[in-house]
């Protein structure tokens, strides 16, 4: 008998066991009343990507859409806090989202410089030659990272310092050096910073955050189960249906394994002293022994499994996963989407043109 003919038609979707707060997703942990996890994954994934779209031809507008861009900013806001990821776990990826956006901000403002009405900055930044020679600040350079690494061990950070010593000192009080040729190379560089570029560069920022809020979303609301589901509405091949469901149960315990073996790290005290950041990767290789032999383990024991439970590729199997209907939010959605999806391929209207702040 087919289980989901003798599901009840009042049951929620894929009902976690009571008492639970949060339920694993693809690659994270989620509160289980997060409202933009209620959206079914079909609308849930076309919103995404139509909102993706939009953003991409906000940025790449002439001049960019940068209230568009800043609109559709907020929306991605908004459901990066509805997908109820765990505070801690969403601080992590903010601070590991802001490198990466500061080096696009400023590659696009510093290396790309595109003229506009008004030049904001101009230094510099190469001549077009190269010098050979010696200067006294190379000299206190190196003696700077050999005493600290004599002194400490540790090559990175005494590298840093030395940089950042031989930098102020050669601004606050240049030293000595000696020139022993010129030889021409390359064209001579130029920052520039313009109000178009400076217009250009905070666009892209603001765009391609909007995208990261979007698809962190998505992963965090989205289950290996739901999937599944999904893909038994949409008729999909029973054999692809297995692997994918095969994958994902494996992601889970190797997810499982990893925070086991962790938390015997930590038991055994790997954590008492502060240890440097390659001590940490060093640390962190050596989960992958133990890593590989229970990933192993775990392969034989899901064929067996599969072995006792009769199953065999050839059959037809009944379907054992729930399929949520659509209902009225997901048909809003939907028809979000349509209108997304003629914004980013249809005729564009400029807000920031149309708004006369950039002319």
């Amino acid at each position: 008998m087919n289980s989901s003919n003798s599901l009840s038609t009042d049951a929620p979707y894929l009902q976690p066991p009571p008492g639970r707060r949060y339920v694993r997703s693809f690659l994270f942990s989620r509160r289980i009343s997060a409202p933009f996890a209620k959206v079914h994954l079909i609308p849930r994934t076309l919103l995404v990507l139509c909102m993706s779209g939009v953003q991409l031809r906000a940025i790449n507008a002439t001049p960019p859409d940068i209230i568009s861009a800043s609109i559709l900013w907020i929306v991605s806001l908004a459901l990066f806090y509805c997908s109820g990821m765990q505070a801690k776990t969403a601080r992590i990826y903010l601070l590991l989202t802001f490198p990466a956006l500061f080096s696009l901000f400023t590659t696009w403002i510093f290396f790309n410089p595109v003229p506009g009405r008004a030049i904001l900055w101009r230094y510099p930044l190469y001549s077009g030659t190269l010098v050979l020679g010696l200067a006294v600040w190379q000299l206190l350079w190196l003696a700077i990272v050999v005493g600290y690494f004599l002194w400490t061990r540790k090559l990175v950070t005494g590298i840093f310092i030395a940089t950042v010593v031989a930098i102020a000192q050669t601004l606050l009080l240049p030293l000595p050096a000696w020139t022993f040729a010129r030889v021409a190379f390359f064209h001579p560089l130029t920052i520039l910073v313009s109000d178009y570029g400076l217009l250009v560069a905070i666009t892209k920022v603001i765009g391609y955050s909007g995208m990261v809020f979007t698809t962190i979303a998505l992963v965090v609301t989205s289950r290996d189960a739901e999937l599944i589901g999904t893909l038994r509405q949409l008729r999909a091949p029973h054999v692809i249906i297995f692997f994918l469901s095969t994958v994902f149960r494996a992601l889970n315990l190797a997810l499982t394994d990893y925070e086991t073996i962790h938390q015997a790290q930590i038991a055994r005290a790997i954590n008492a002293r502060p240890r440097s950041f390659i001590r940490r990767l060093r640390d962190l290789s050596s989960i992958a022994v133990p890593m590989v032999a229970m990933m192993i383990r775990r392969s034989s024991e899901i064929g067996d499994a599969l072995i006792a439970r009769g199953y065999r590729l050839g059959q037809a199997s009944a379907d054992f996963y729930e399929t949520a209907p659509f209902r009225l939010i997901d048909w809003i959605v939907l028809a979000c989407c349509l209108g997304l999806l003629y914004l980013a391929v249809g005729p564009y209207s400029n807000m920031t043109v149309v708004l006369h702040l950039w002319q």
